[in-house]
């Protein structure tokens, strides 16, 4: 017996038209429901509020449908096959839950799939049709012979069914081979990517962590890309990724563009063991209902966003040299954020459902994020590895041995456990505490173990992301903003900077500074010409009101992060960024 799901498209509309066949409900009632969050995205997104109608028929007649509860259904009792019709609207376009118009879409099962509860282990099909001239990509297995196109798949369970995205359209595509796989990428929207080039890059960073990990989790693989406007975003599953980019990044005209996607590129690929294969214990058989917290997120997350630009510098993608500068901008991004004082890594693995994906304007000043902390958690405990003659790289092998290849989740809290036999009490005790509490990482010695030397100094201007050595500004104002239709729009006011002491607020929309009209475009060198420590008038509306003030400006912050290979650190650098000890401390 299998459930059988028949879909079709409405584009114009938006809609996606989904008829769901079951052979046998549950004669008291068959029970209905559709996820509430998506799998590698820890928020509430009330998946349900997207479908628009539903009705149900058996044996010809109407069967009575009860909504019960926000995101699950109820059918009336009865004997036999019953058919439930509904349509989602989809029009987000985003890599979690589902889009479609005239020109292409996509979707993600838990967005899409009603779950049939008591009947998750079945066999799940898909039929799926749209307009003749598309193509359709996914990693699903297809029943049909024709590839890229559509037709019937299956997935042997409801979880497994939900962890194969589908993209649709007028598709652009590369097919490579990495590591004897095949491996293909699939772009929606795109006008003229550079395929050959994407190909020969994807297959390097492909090859290269195949290696890394001594296997591969798949026989093949789908690499689903749809481009937009400022967009940006990825989702791991179990052999594909769903990627979201600017249309610029991949037609050679934004090389920084280019270089970001390969980084999300390398980092949804890297989740295909660190996730999907070694996967959190707290969410292992979660049908994705409610909240489940973990205090783990800086383990699958952080120590992803790690690895995911050093293994493109050692695939030979990134020079040293862009890399460090890569690390620079991440510990910059840090040192900008007071919130390190008030929330640890672990309250902000936790606090994900409420926080990370919900920022207010002022949350630098009271939260960090498990991605970019957590990336350079996992380069400090990298460092006190191969200060002990290992490296997070064979620990990581290691995980993969003994979790991902025997299918067994990482208990939550276990890493510590795993690391006491390396590390010994007093160094666990010190990785705990980076997780645990608010305390500053030991960067400037760490990376001295790696060779390389930090180095501070204040940001040049709003637009400084560090990274780099350079001259740098006079006074700093505390805040962050942008061009408005007059003046200029606080977009961030700094915990204990200027901005904050004047009473400065975000929205605040700065007009006049000792009163000479202010400009987005000459703000900064209004405030460099002007000496730290003596008041200064601003005018600024709030809330369609004329207000003004005295702002002391104040002496920038050495914020901004830049690296340099130390005195006698270039052996040490390189083997850490060529991988060359890796094969040594695998033991």
């Amino acid at each position: 017996m299998n459930l059988q799901y028949h879909i079709r498209l409405q584009e114009n509309a938006h809609l996606i038209q989904v008829d769901l066949h079951l052979a046998e409900p549950d004669p008291d009632g068959q029970i209905l429901a559709l996820p509430a969050w998506v799998p590698g995205s820890y928020t509430i997104r009330d998946l349900a509020r997207h479908i628009v109608s539903m009705r149900a028929t058996a044996g010809g007649r109407q069967l009575p449908v009860e909504k019960f509860r926000k995101d699950h259904w109820r059918l009336a009792p009865c004997i036999g096959p019953v058919t439930i019709s509904y349509q989602v609207y989809a029009f987000d376009r985003s890599v979690r839950t589902a889009y479609l118009d005239d020109r292409g879409g996509f979707f993600n099962g838990p967005a899409v799939f009603l779950r049939v509860l008591s009947q998750e282990q079945q066999e799940h099909i898909l039929q799926i049709s749209g307009p003749a001239d598309w193509q359709l990509a996914t990693s699903m297995e297809a029943i049909s012979d024709s590839a890229w196109s559509w037709g019937e798949f299956r997935a042997p369970d409801y979880r497994s069914f939900c962890n194969h995205p589908l993209l649709f359209g007028p598709l652009h595509r590369v097919d490579f081979c990495a590591g004897e796989l095949p491996h293909h990428l699939a772009l929606l929207g795109h006008g003229n990517p550079e395929l050959l080039r994407l190909g020969e890059d994807l297959a390097r960073i492909c090859a290269y962590q195949q290696q890394f990990w001594g296997g591969s989790p798949f026989s093949r693989y789908h690499f689903l890309c749809m481009s937009g406007q400022n967009a940006y975003g990825g989702l791991e599953h179990q052999a594909s990724s769903a990627l979201l980019c600017n249309r610029s990044d991949l037609d050679g005209t934004d090389p920084k563009g280019y270089r970001q996607f390969l980084g999300l590129a390398s980092h949804e690929y890297f989740h295909s063991w660190l996730v999907q294969g070694i996967r959190p214990a707290a969410w292992s058989d979660s049908f994705w209902e409610t909240e489940m917290i973990s205090r783990d997120l800086w383990v699958f997350e952080g120590i992803t966003s790690y690895y995911d630009s050093l293994l493109l510098c050692r695939a030979g993608l990134w020079s040293p040299a862009q890399y460090l500068e890569e690390l620079g901008q991440e510990i910059t991004r840090l040192a900008r954020r007071p919130g390190e004082s008030y929330q640890s890594l672990a309250e902000s693995s936790a606090d994900a459902w409420t926080k990370l994906y919900h920022p207010h304007p002022s949350a630098a000043n009271f939260e960090i994020s498990y991605y970019n902390k957590g990336a350079l958690a996992a380069l400090c405990l990298d460092a006190r590895l191969r200060q002990r003659g290992a490296s997070l790289d064979a620990f990581l092998r290691r995980l993969w041995q003994d979790y991902g290849q025997r299918q067994r989740p990482l208990p939550e809290g276990e890493i510590f456990t795993l690391l006491e036999p390396i590390l010994g009490n007093t160094g666990v005790d010190e990785v705990r505490q980076w997780v645990t509490e608010t305390q500053p990482l030991p960067l400037q010695e760490c990376l001295q173990i790696l060779g390389v030397d930090l180095h501070w100094r204040a940001a040049r201007d709003e637009q400084d992301r560090g990274g780099v050595e350079m001259d740098v500004r006079r006074a700093d104002l505390g805040a962050n903003w942008k061009k408005a239709a007059i003046g200029v729009e606080l977009t961030f006011v700094r915990a204990g900077g200027a901005a904050e002491q004047a009473g400065l607020c975000p929205g605040d929309r700065l007009l006049a500074l000792d009163g000479e009209e202010i400009l987005a475009e000459t703000l900064q060198s209004q405030i460099d010409r002007l000496t730290p420590g003596i008041p200064r008038h601003l005018h600024f509306l709030r809330d369609g009101r004329m207000h003004e003030c005295d702002c002391v400006l104040l002496v920038p912050p050495l914020d901004t992060a830049y690296l340099q290979i130390g005195a006698g650190g270039d052996q040490r650098c390189s083997d850490w960024l060529s991988g060359a000890s890796v094969a040594q401390s695998a033991g």
